[in-house]
């Protein structure tokens, strides 16, 4: 049985180009949206500005805002935490240490109910999961308030996790992604040593220095850390990025959107899977 570890963090945000930094390096996010569909109601009115914030069962009426979204922030980590099944994941068999993220936004409606649920991730299986678990929310005590109305409200969650014990880098009937002049015939270790090595270079002959110069100009480095999908047709998806400035996430996103299908995608007992791969490097100029 694979042990998940849950790392739940949530954002009062629309936009997910809003995100917290969350590294020591205080790197920031990007991400790239080409597929996420949906957008939000023009009537629905943000965190940012909302006068009073929707109550959550359980959270005191007499809290000022600010303790109100902390109150609300935690009653959906602990409804998450205890109503998201862990099995789902556990069947994925991605690799020891893996983080998964889930994507998640919804509307919470005038009348405190949650509704427009969407999730975006590279597994459907964990997709219809997070949806399960947020339908499960109960309704709100009050709806948000703004100018003395109630209002729609947006939500963002990305919910993330940490898979563990999982076996599935000794497995023997595991493949890793091969890039180009990588050899299918090494060990698994080395495989996935080579293919994101060449990862690597190929990103270090194709970002744009000028740009990087030009963000950091009394440096003469930076470092970016990227996590994405490799596809079960050996192309990247679900690409994210964080770095010190903003636009230098963003350029490491259109670089790796533009990067080369792989020799052959990983597979699991010959049978194509998806595979998440995420690593931290520094470029110089």
């Amino acid at each position: 049985m694979k042990n998940l570890l849950f790392l739940f963090s949530i954002i009062f945000s629309l936009s997910i180009f809003s995100q917290e930094n969350t590294n020591s390096e205080d790197l920031k996010d990007a991400q790239d949206t080409s597929n996420f569909e949906g957008s939000v109601d023009s009537d629905v009115t943000s965190f940012s500005i909302i006068e009073n914030v929707p109550i959550y069962k359980g959270c005191s009426k007499n809290l000022d805002n600010k303790a109100q979204k902390e109150c609300l922030n935690k009653k959906l980590n602990k409804h998450i935490g205890a109503n998201f099944n862990t099995k789902v994941a556990a069947k994925l068999d991605l690799p020891d240490e893996t983080v998964v993220k889930i994507n998640v936004k919804f509307i919470i409606s005038k009348t405190g109910e949650i509704v427009d649920i969407e999730a975006e991730t590279p597994f459907p299986k964990l997709e219809a999961e997070a949806i399960r678990v947020i339908k499960l929310i109960p309704k709100m005590e009050r709806p948000g308030y703004f100018k003395d109305a109630p209002v729609s409200v947006p939500y963002f969650i990305p919910i993330k996790f940490k898979i563990a014990n999982s076996g599935f880098n000794s497995s023997k009937n595991m493949q890793y992604p091969t890039y180009r002049g990588c050899e299918k015939s090494v060990s698994f270790e080395d495989l996935k040593n080579c293919t994101i090595g060449k990862i690597m270079d190929y990103v270090k002959v194709s970002i744009n220095y000028e740009l990087a110069d030009k963000l950091f100009p009394l440096d003469k480095s930076t470092q970016f850390e990227v996590s994405f999908v490799i596809n079960e047709k050996g192309k990247a998806e679900d690409i994210s990025a964080k770095a010190h400035k903003r636009e230098m996430a963003a350029e490491a996103i259109r670089v790796l959107k533009r990067m080369p299908k792989m020799k052959a995608p990983g597979s699991i007992n010959g049978k194509p899977t998806k595979v998440p791969v995420k690593f931290l490097m520094t470029i110089y100029f």
